[in-house]
């Protein structure tokens, strides 16, 4: 499946269909602004973006607790819109869990059973079934109280998985974790998406986070969506300055396209650090209508190459030098232009040290993206303009 902007899968393989949704709050606010995307059954779905970037409200939406004031939301084909919450099918796992804490591990699970048309032995085999797979069948009989974190956490996906939903929304359900508890639920959630086959739409601004957990991801920005589709795509191939700002790390640069080469393939753009060849493959219009152009493109740390001057050249200072076990080294530089210093980072396998001398590093034209302008403004450092930094 591919989610994509104002593009939807056929009703048969959509297993979440979002048209339109926009939602504008009594006092005049806009939260979310004309969003489509489209999930297929089954597919697990990261909706990221910054702190009140309406993501939440895109989900509260989903689920029923806010009535969008446009757009429709279309469930394996069934106009959900205005559906009451009871009737969409839909599951939800809060970041707080919402236990009931008078109520036992069990009769939790079994709440929303006892509401349903279900037998009590019929719903006996449920919540036996739901307690083996999530690893409580010893803990029944506990309050929430008497429990961690993550056990309370599968206690909350049980609940909303025993009544086997089509659809299971996640909002930030990982958030007040620690970092090794955070690592073991991703791993049990992946596990659950496996075994269930049921769709996960899960709404975080962890970042990590969305690029271990994610197929789909949606990435929203200021009410709007910036870039929805495979999690490799968004990453690879980041259509918008915020996206790539905001997905992994990234080298941002501006400046103005002055020459296409390579029979268009590749443009020529002009910045305060140099001349560099940027790959036109993502461009939004023909070669020839770039010259001229402002423009923004980004390259992935993973693509800068120490001591090379071949094609892209940047003189640097390294800075800083950080080793992260699995994950190579990162290294900070600083780069001098005619209107000021850039940080740019890379990732490298060599030892590096920081030092006074200047290094040369340097990058394919492929590996560089060029970039829709969005939420850059003027001269500033780009990233700390899109990320607020």
């Amino acid at each position: 499946m591919a989610a994509s902007d104002h593009t939807h899968a056929d009703e048969a393989s959509a297993g979440l269909s979002v048209d339109g949704l926009t939602k504008i709050y009594p006092d005049g606010t806009l939260a979310v602004d004309d969003i489509s995307f489209s999930i297929d059954a089954g597919d697990f779905c990261v909706i990221i973006g910054p702190s009140g970037c309406g993501k939440s409200t895109t989900l509260h939406s989903l689920v029923g607790n806010v009535p969008p004031t446009k757009g429709t939301v279309t469930l394996d084909g069934r106009d959900i819109t205005d559906a009451p919450t009871y009737r969409r099918d839909i599951g939800l796992v809060f970041q707080d869990f919402q236990l009931f804490p008078h109520l036992t591990v069990e009769e939790n699970i079994r709440y929303g059973l006892e509401r349903m048309d279900v037998s009590a032995a019929e719903a006996n085999d449920h919540v036996e079934s739901m307690a083996e797979m999530m690893q409580l069948d010893g803990m029944l009989d506990r309050n929430p109280a008497e429990l961690s974190a993550g056990q309370q956490q599968r206690v909350a996906l049980a609940r909303s998985l025993v009544l086997e939903p089509k659809l299971l929304l996640l909002d930030e359900p990982l958030g007040d974790m620690d970092y090794k508890l955070q690592k073991r639920m991703e791993r049990e959630l992946l596990r659950l998406h496996r075994e269930l086959e049921t769709t996960f739409v899960y709404v975080t601004h962890d970042q990590t986070q969305a690029m271990r957990l994610a197929d789909q991801m949606v990435v929203m920005n200021d009410g709007k969506i910036e870039h929805s589709g495979p999690v490799r795509e968004v990453y690879n191939r980041p259509r918008t300055a915020f996206t790539a700002a905001f997905v992994g790390d990234s080298n941002l640069f501006s400046g103005t396209v002055t020459d296409v080469e390579a029979g268009g393939a590749v443009a020529v753009v002009d910045t305060d650090f140099g001349a560099f060849r940027v790959s036109t493959a993502n461009a939004d219009s023909g070669a020839e209508e770039l010259v001229g152009r402002e423009v923004v493109f980004a390259v992935r740390p993973q693509f800068v190459r120490l001591d090379d001057d071949d094609g892209n050249a940047l003189d640097c200072d390294v800075d800083d030098v950080i080793h992260r076990s699995g994950e190579g080294t990162q290294i900070v530089m600083t780069a001098r232009g005619s209107e000021g210093t850039k940080q740019v980072q890379a990732k490298s396998d060599d030892r590096v040290e920081p030092t006074a001398d200047a290094v040369t590093v340097g990058w394919d034209a492929d590996d560089a993206i060029l970039l829709e302008r969005t939420s850059v403004a003027g001269d500033v450092d780009l990233q700390e303009d899109i990320l607020g930094e």
